[in-house]
C-alpha cells in the first residue's frame, strides 16, 4: 500500500457538498462569536473549502478584507457560485493554492488574522500549515484554528453497533495520513509554530429531540459515514449488513423521543511574537546570525545546538536551511535522504529563492554532482557547472543554474543524504563555505538521522495503536452483541478491559428445549496473549456447545482436555459454566477456578462454592456439576476476580463485602443495570485505573 499522504476523505461530489452546506450553518454562528472580529482586520482564511465561513467573517468587518485559499478547483469553483447565488461575488478574494505555502513572499507578514477551521485534521503534516498560518500574519497578528477531536462525540441513549462504525470512521483518517484527533493538539501546534498561544476551549453544539437542529445534525453524521463506506469497511472488521445495520439504528434513535447528542469542536488562538525571538522555546527559525561576522567556530557552534533542538524531521530540514543560508546565498537549495529501501536519492525538503518548493522522486549513486558527491563520499563543489560533465538539471531547468555545491551527509561513513546548493552566480561557492558546511555536514546528518528514527518509532507506535484497536474491535465482535432473551429470565453483561485487548471473555450459546448456557472466563495474563487465548477457547467452547449430550461438567472436561493438547506454555483459563432453564428455572453449574458466584435470594446472599481447576492446566482435570432450583426474584452474579481484588488508597481490595453491599444496594434494579453498577463501583473504589479486567454476567428471575 502507498504511503498516506493525506487527502479529504469525502471527495467533492453533490450530495457532499450540501452536507457541508448544512454544517456551515449549523456551526457558524458559535464560531464566529468566539472569533471576535473587530473590523478592519485583513483576514486570512485556509481550506475555505465552500467559503460560507470566509463570506461569514466578511460580513461581520466593517472595515478590512478576507481571502479565501482553497487547494481543491472543485471546492473553490462551488465557493464562487454560492458567493455570485447569494448576491456576494467580490466580498470575498478566493484564491487556489496549497495549505503549506499559500501565499507569496510578498504577503508573508501582512495579514491581522489567520483563520482555519476543520483543515488541520485532512493534511498529514499539520504543522507546516500551522507555520504557514504564523508567517502569514503581521507580529502581534492573531493565528485562530478550530478543529476536530473526533473522540468528543456523545449519544444517549447509545446506539447499539454505532460506535464501532464511528472508530472505524476515526481510522479512515490515519489511512489517509491524516489526524481524527489534531483538535486536542492545537494549542501544542501553535507554540511548535512559534505563536504565543493565548486561548483554549471546546466550542460544543448539543442538540435533542424536539430541537429545529436536531435533524440537520443527524442528518449530517448519516452523512459522513455514507459518504465514505468503502474506506470504512477497509478500516474495519464491519461487513456491509453491519454497516447499514448500524446506521438503520442511527435513524430509529433519531426518532426517539428523548435522543440527545453532544459534540464539540476545539478551539484555540494563537498570537506571533511582536520581536523576533520572544516566542517560545519552540521558535521554528533561530535568531539570524549576521553574515559577514560571524567566525568559523560561532557559527558550528550555534548550530549544533540548533540542530540538535527538535525530533520533527520538517522542522530539522527549517533549521538546516536557515543556518545554511544564514551563511551563504545561493538560490536552490536541497536536502535529498538516502533511500536503502529503494536505492536512491530521493528528495525530501528544496527551497527555490527562499521559498519552499516540494519535490519528488529520486535518483541512484552517480547520478548528478549530487549522485557524485554521495557515490564518491566527498564535497564537490563546481565554479562552473557547464564545464562539468557530471551535472545534470533537473525540475528547476527554467532556472539557469551556474555553479553548485554537493555535500555528501554521514553517519561513521554510512550515507544518510545528500545537501545540495546551487546559484545562478558563477563560482558563488568559496573554499571557505566548502570548510565550514562540510564540518557542519556531521552534524546534519547525525540531526536528520536522529529524526528519521524518531519518525519512525512514531509511524510504529501509530501503526500498533491501529493494530490494537482493530484487535480490539474484533475481540469485541466475538463477544455477543446482546444478553440473550430468555422466557423467566432477564440477563446483563459487562466487560471492563484493563489494557487494550481483554483476558476475560463471557459467552450465550443457546441449548435445546430454550435452555441458554451462559460461560464467563478470565485467562491468565494480560492484552494481547491473553486475548489471543480468550479467542480460542470460546471457538472451541462454541464447537462443544452443538454437541447436546454434554452437561456443563463434562463440557468443561472436553475443554481441558483440548487446550491441554494444544500445550500452550503458561496458559490457561479459569471458567465458570453454568446452564439455564427459564421455565423449570433450574440451574446447573461447574466451576473451573473461577471465583464463587453470588446468589441473591430473599435479601441474603451465598456463595455457590465449587471446586475446579483452570482450564489447560492439567491433563486429566476433571469437574464436578452442581444442580439448584431457581426462585422467583433470585439474583445470580458471575464475575472475574478483577472485580473483589480491585484495590483501594489503602491498599485494602474491594472484596466480598463492599460486593455484597453493593448487590444488596442494587437489588431491585434491572440485570444489567446491576451489572453496571457492580463494575462502576469497583472503579470508583479503586486508587488508580485498573490492572485486571473486570467481567460481570448477571441473572435475574421473573418474580
Amino acid at each position: 500500500m502507498p504511503e498516506p499522504t493525506g487527502s479529504y476523505l469525502h471527495g467533492t461530489a453533490p450530495e457532499e457538498q450540501r452536507r457541508l452546506s448544512l454544517l456551515n450553518e449549523l456551526l457558524n454562528e458559535r464560531s464566529l462569536a468566539r472569533l471576535e472580529l473587530r473590523g478592519g482586520e485583513r483576514t486570512l482564511d485556509l481550506g475555505c473549502g465552500l467559503g460560507q465561513m470566509a463570506r461569514a467573517m466578511a460580513r461581520r468587518l466593517t472595515s478590512g478584507s478576507v481571502v479565501a485559499v482553497e487547494r481543491d478547483p472543485t471546492q473553490l469553483a462551488e465557493a464562487r457560485r454560492l458567493a455570485a447565488e447569494a448576491g456576494e461575488e467580490g466580498l470575498v478574494e478566493f484564491r487556489r493554492a496549497e495549505a503549506e505555502s499559500p501565499l507569496a513572499r510578498g504577503e508573508l507578514g501582512s495579514f491581522d488574522l489567520a483563520h482555519a477551521r476543520f483543515l488541520l485534521e485532512h493534511v498529514p503534516r499539520p504543522e507546516r500549515v500551522m507555520r504557514a498560518l504564523v508567517e502569514a500574519v503581521k507580529p502581534g497578528g492573531r493565528v485562530v484554528v478550530e478543529d476536530d477531536d473526533h473522540d468528543l462525540l456523545r449519544l444517549w441513549p447509545e446506539v447499539p453497533g454505532f460506535e464501532a462504525i464511528w472508530r472505524a470512521y476515526e481510522r479512515t483518517y490515519d489511512r489517509l495520513g491524516n489526524d481524527p484527533f489534531v483538535g486536542r493538539r492545537l494549542v501544542s501546534l501553535l507554540h511548535g509554530a512559534g505563536a504565543h498561544p493565548s486561548g483554549n476551549a471546546l466550542l460544543s453544539f448539543g442538540s435533542c429531540a424536539g430541537d429545529p437542529a436536531f435533524d440537520a445534525f443527524v442528518a449530517n453524521f448519516l452523512g459522513l459515514i455514507r459518504g465514505a463506506p468503502e474506506p470504512i469497511l477497509a478500516a474495519s472488521a464491519l461487513t456491509v449488513a453491519e454497516l447499514e445495520e448500524g446506521l438503520e439504528r442511527l435513524e430509529e434513535w433519531s426518532r426517539l423521543p428523548d435522543a440527545a447528542l453532544w459534540y464539540a469542536t476545539c478551539w484555540a488562538e494563537g498570537r506571533r511574537p511582536e520581536e523576533p525571538g520572544s516566542a517560545s522555546v519552540a521558535v521554528t527559525k533561530p535568531t539570524p546570525l549576521p553574515r559577514g561576522k560571524v567566525t568559523s567556530m560561532q557559527f558550528l557552534a550555534a548550530s549544533a545546538a540548533d540542530l540538535t533542538s527538535s525530533l520533527e524531521l520538517d522542522e530539522v530540514f527549517a533549521r538546516i536551511a536557515d543556518r545554511v543560508q544564514q551563511l551563504i546565498d545561493c538560490h536552490l537549495f536541497c536536502v535529498m535522504l538516502w533511500s536503502e529501501e529503494r536505492q536512491l536519492l530521493e528528495h525530501s525538503y528544496s527551497l527555490r529563492f527562499g521559498q519552499h518548493e516540494p519535490q519528488e522522486g529520486g535518483f541512484p549513486l552517480g547520478y548528478g554532482l549530487s549522485g557524485s558527491a554521495a557515490l564518491e563520499r566527498r564535497t564537490l563543489r563546481v565554479a562552473d557547472v557547464t564545464e562539468d560533465p557530471r551535472y545534470v538539471r533537473f525540475r528547476h531547468a527554467e532556472v539557469e543554474i551556474r555553479s553548485e555545491m554537493a555535500v555528501p551527509l554521514l553517519v561513521r561513513d554510512r550515507l544518510i543524504g545528500v545537501l545540495d546548493l546551487e546559484s545562478q552566480a558563477p563560482d558563488a561557492f568559496t573554499a571557505e563555505h566548502e570548510q565550514i558546511v562540510t564540518a557542519l555536514a556531521s552534524q546534519i546528518a547525525t540531526a536528520l538521522e536522529n529524526a528519521r528514527l524518531y519518525e519512525e518509532l512514531r509511524a510504529n507506535q501509530r501503526r500498533v495503536a491501529a493494530d490494537l484497536q482493530l484487535a480490539r474491535e474484533v475481540q469485541g465482535a466475538l463477544l455477543p452483541r446482546h444478553p440473550p432473551r430468555v422466557p423467566g429470565l432477564e440477563i446483563g453483561a459487562v466487560l471492563e478491559p484493563a489494557r487494550e485487548l481483554s483476558g476475560d471473555f463471557y459467552d450465550f450459546l443457546p441449548l435445546d428445549g430454550g435452555r441458554v448456557a451462559v460461560a464467563l472466563g478470565d485467562v491468565a495474563g494480560k492484552s494481547t496473549p491473553a486475548a489471543v487465548y480468550a479467542s480460542l477457547a470460546v471457538g472451541i467452547l462454541r464447537g462443544r456447545a452443538l454437541e447436546r449430550r454434554f452437561g456443563p461438567a463434562a463440557m468443561l472436561d472436553q475443554l481441558n482436555e483440548q487446550l491441554w493438547r494444544l500445550h500452550v506454555e503458561r496458559s490457561f483459563v479459569a471458567m465458570a459454566l453454568a446452564f439455564l432453564d427459564g421455565a423449570d428455572r433450574e440451574l446447573r453449574y461447574a466451576n473451573a477456578g473461577v471465583s464463587a458466584p453470588c446468589l441473591l435470594r430473599d435479601g441474603e446472599i451465598r456463595r455457590l462454592e465449587q471446586p475446579g481447576l483452570p482450564l489447560g492446566g492439567l491433563e486429566r482435570s476433571r469437574y464436578e456439576e452442581r444442580r439448584l432450583r431457581l426462585m422467583p426474584g433470585d439474583v445470580l452474579v458471575f464475575f472475574s476476580d478483577g472485580i473483589e481484588e480491585c484495590r483501594g488508597a489503602g491498599g485494602e481490595t474491594f472484596g466480598e463485602r463492599r460486593l455484597a453491599e453493593v448487590l444488596l444496594d442494587l437489588a431491585g434494579s434491572p440485570a444489567q443495570a446491576i451489572a453496571r453498577g457492580i463494575v462502576d463501583a469497583s472503579a470508583r473504589f479503586a486508587a488508580k485505573a485498573a490492572e485486571d479486567d473486570r467481567t460481570l454476567v448477571v441473572v435475574r428471575v421473573a418474580p
